[in-house]
Protein backbone atom coordinates (compact mmCIF):
# COMPACT_ATOMS: atom_id res chain seq x y z
CA UNK A 1 0.00 0.00 0.00
CA UNK A 2 1.27 3.38 -1.08
CA UNK A 3 1.03 6.49 1.07
CA UNK A 4 -0.49 8.99 -0.58
CA UNK A 5 -0.86 11.68 2.27
CA UNK A 6 1.13 12.48 5.72
CA UNK A 7 -0.43 14.65 8.34
CA UNK A 8 2.04 15.38 10.81
CA UNK A 9 1.00 16.73 14.48
CA UNK A 10 3.81 19.21 15.45
CA UNK A 11 3.98 18.45 19.41
CA UNK A 12 5.48 15.59 20.81
CA UNK A 13 5.79 14.43 17.46
CA UNK A 14 7.97 16.17 14.84
CA UNK A 15 8.35 19.27 17.33
CA UNK A 16 11.33 18.98 20.39
CA UNK A 17 10.67 21.31 23.46
CA UNK A 18 8.08 23.55 21.76
CA UNK A 19 10.53 24.86 19.09
CA UNK A 20 12.28 22.87 16.79
CA UNK A 21 12.94 20.37 14.02
CA UNK A 22 15.44 18.09 13.69
CA UNK A 23 17.32 17.47 10.67
CA UNK A 24 16.67 14.00 10.56
CA UNK A 25 13.02 14.50 10.57
CA UNK A 26 12.92 17.52 7.89
CA UNK A 27 15.37 15.04 6.08
CA UNK A 28 12.52 12.33 6.29
CA UNK A 29 9.72 14.97 5.67
CA UNK A 30 11.27 15.78 2.13
CA UNK A 31 12.33 12.24 0.92
CA UNK A 32 8.67 11.28 1.40
CA UNK A 33 7.10 14.56 -0.27
CA UNK A 34 10.27 13.92 -3.20
CA UNK A 35 8.22 10.33 -3.36
CA UNK A 36 5.10 12.37 -4.14
CA UNK A 37 3.59 12.37 -0.71
CA UNK A 38 1.25 15.66 0.18
CA UNK A 39 2.46 16.78 3.82
CA UNK A 40 0.73 18.79 5.95
CA UNK A 41 0.67 19.47 9.37
CA UNK A 42 -2.24 18.71 11.87
CA UNK A 43 -1.84 20.64 14.64
CA UNK A 44 -3.89 22.59 18.11
CA UNK A 45 -1.46 25.31 17.18
CA UNK A 46 -2.50 28.73 15.83
CA UNK A 47 -2.08 29.44 12.25
CA UNK A 48 0.85 31.40 12.12
CA UNK A 49 2.81 29.44 14.39
CA UNK A 50 2.33 26.13 12.18
CA UNK A 51 3.21 28.41 9.13
CA UNK A 52 6.62 29.34 10.79
CA UNK A 53 7.32 25.18 10.79
CA UNK A 54 5.37 24.64 7.11
CA UNK A 55 7.84 27.08 6.08
CA UNK A 56 11.04 25.14 7.69
CA UNK A 57 9.61 21.98 5.36
CA UNK A 58 8.30 23.55 2.29
CA UNK A 59 5.47 21.23 2.91
CA UNK A 60 3.24 20.96 -0.21
CA UNK A 61 -0.25 21.16 1.74
CA UNK A 62 -2.49 23.36 3.08
CA UNK A 63 -1.83 23.41 7.24
CA UNK A 64 -4.92 21.75 9.53
CA UNK A 65 -4.79 24.34 12.86
CA UNK A 66 -7.03 24.82 15.85
CA UNK A 67 -7.32 21.12 16.40
CA UNK A 68 -9.66 21.65 12.73
CA UNK A 69 -10.63 25.17 13.41
CA UNK A 70 -8.91 26.34 10.33
CA UNK A 71 -7.28 25.30 7.13
CA UNK A 72 -5.52 27.33 5.40
CA UNK A 73 -3.05 27.76 2.13
CA UNK A 74 0.25 28.74 4.23
CA UNK A 75 1.52 30.11 1.08
CA UNK A 76 -1.32 32.76 -0.09
CA UNK A 77 -2.76 32.94 3.68
CA UNK A 78 -6.10 32.18 1.93
CA UNK A 79 -8.49 30.07 4.56
CA UNK A 80 -10.09 27.10 2.90
CA UNK A 81 -12.32 25.78 6.08
CA UNK A 82 -12.87 27.58 9.07
CA UNK A 83 -14.76 26.12 12.20
CA UNK A 84 -15.64 28.46 14.88
CA UNK A 85 -17.59 28.25 18.32
CA UNK A 86 -21.27 29.57 17.66
CA UNK A 87 -21.14 33.50 19.67
CA UNK A 88 -23.74 31.96 22.20
CA UNK A 89 -21.97 28.54 22.89
CA UNK A 90 -19.19 30.77 23.02
CA UNK A 91 -20.58 33.27 25.28
CA UNK A 92 -21.19 30.24 27.60
CA UNK A 93 -18.09 28.96 27.81
CA UNK A 94 -16.89 32.78 29.18
CA UNK A 95 -19.46 32.99 31.58
CA UNK A 96 -18.62 29.47 32.89
CA UNK A 97 -15.12 30.24 33.06
CA UNK A 98 -15.52 33.51 34.70
CA UNK A 99 -17.62 32.10 37.48
CA UNK A 100 -15.33 29.19 38.33
CA UNK A 101 -12.44 31.91 38.35
CA UNK A 102 -10.88 29.58 35.25
CA UNK A 103 -7.73 31.43 33.23
CA UNK A 104 -8.82 30.66 30.30
CA UNK A 105 -7.77 32.05 26.89
CA UNK A 106 -10.24 32.66 23.60
CA UNK A 107 -8.69 32.36 19.63
CA UNK A 108 -10.06 34.07 16.95
CA UNK A 109 -8.40 34.18 13.29
CA UNK A 110 -7.32 37.98 14.41
CA UNK A 111 -6.07 37.78 17.59
CA UNK A 112 -5.58 35.74 21.33
CA UNK A 113 -7.10 37.16 24.32
CA UNK A 114 -7.51 36.28 27.98
CA UNK A 115 -9.55 38.32 31.17
CA UNK A 116 -7.25 36.46 33.53
CA UNK A 117 -4.12 35.47 32.73
CA UNK A 118 -2.03 33.49 35.52
CA UNK A 119 1.27 32.71 35.66
CA UNK A 120 1.02 29.00 34.26
CA UNK A 121 -0.50 30.91 31.02
CA UNK A 122 2.15 33.28 30.65
CA UNK A 123 4.99 31.08 31.30
CA UNK A 124 2.92 28.32 28.75
CA UNK A 125 2.83 31.62 25.76
CA UNK A 126 6.24 32.50 26.54
CA UNK A 127 7.58 29.32 25.75
CA UNK A 128 6.25 28.72 22.40
CA UNK A 129 6.58 32.44 21.61
CA UNK A 130 2.99 33.85 21.08
CA UNK A 131 1.29 36.26 22.77
CA UNK A 132 -1.72 37.25 24.10
CA UNK A 133 -4.15 40.19 24.78
CA UNK A 134 -5.20 40.65 27.94
CA UNK A 135 -8.87 42.11 27.74
CA UNK A 136 -11.41 44.21 30.68
CA UNK A 137 -14.04 41.62 29.49
CA UNK A 138 -14.07 38.86 26.99
CA UNK A 139 -17.54 39.29 25.96
CA UNK A 140 -16.76 42.57 24.13
CA UNK A 141 -14.07 40.11 21.91
CA UNK A 142 -17.08 37.90 20.32
CA UNK A 143 -19.07 38.85 17.91
CA UNK A 144 -20.19 37.71 14.34
CA UNK A 145 -16.96 38.69 12.71
CA UNK A 146 -14.72 37.76 15.49
CA UNK A 147 -15.79 33.91 17.00
CA UNK A 148 -13.45 31.70 18.49
CA UNK A 149 -11.83 29.24 17.20
CA UNK A 150 -10.46 27.31 20.27
CA UNK A 151 -10.53 28.45 24.08
CA UNK A 152 -7.64 26.91 26.24
CA UNK A 153 -7.76 26.49 29.98
CA UNK A 154 -4.26 26.40 31.89
CA UNK A 155 -4.13 24.50 35.56
CA UNK A 156 -1.64 22.56 37.13
CA UNK A 157 -0.72 19.10 36.35
CA UNK A 158 -2.21 17.80 39.38
CA UNK A 159 -5.80 19.59 38.34
CA UNK A 160 -6.19 19.20 34.89
CA UNK A 161 -7.81 16.08 35.45
CA UNK A 162 -11.05 17.76 37.26
CA UNK A 163 -10.70 20.72 34.89
CA UNK A 164 -11.15 18.47 32.03
CA UNK A 165 -13.96 16.11 33.47
CA UNK A 166 -15.75 20.02 34.16
CA UNK A 167 -15.79 21.15 30.89
CA UNK A 168 -16.78 18.01 29.39
CA UNK A 169 -19.49 17.51 31.90
CA UNK A 170 -20.65 21.27 30.91
CA UNK A 171 -19.87 21.63 27.25
CA UNK A 172 -18.99 17.76 25.94
CA UNK A 173 -22.38 17.45 24.15
CA UNK A 174 -21.59 20.49 22.02
CA UNK A 175 -17.95 20.82 21.77
CA UNK A 176 -14.86 19.28 21.65
CA UNK A 177 -12.63 19.06 25.04
CA UNK A 178 -9.20 17.85 24.89
CA UNK A 179 -6.38 17.52 27.15
CA UNK A 180 -3.39 18.29 24.96
CA UNK A 181 -0.52 18.94 27.17
CA UNK A 182 -0.10 18.29 31.03
CA UNK A 183 -1.15 21.48 31.63
CA UNK A 184 -3.91 22.33 29.13
CA UNK A 185 -7.41 21.53 28.60
CA UNK A 186 -8.53 22.90 24.59
CA UNK A 187 -12.16 23.15 24.13
CA UNK A 188 -13.11 23.25 20.35
CA UNK A 189 -16.13 23.20 17.72
CA UNK A 190 -17.14 19.63 16.69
Amino acid sequence: MQVTLLALDLDGTIVSNLKEISKPVKTAIQAAMDRGVVVTLATGRIHAMAKKFARQLNINAPIISYQGGMVRDYRTGAPLLTRATPGDLSRRVIKFARAKKLPMVLFTSQGIYTELPSDLMRETFARSGVEFTVVHNLLCSVDDQQLPLKFLFAQPQADIKRLSSLLSKEFGKELNVHRTLSTLVEVTPP
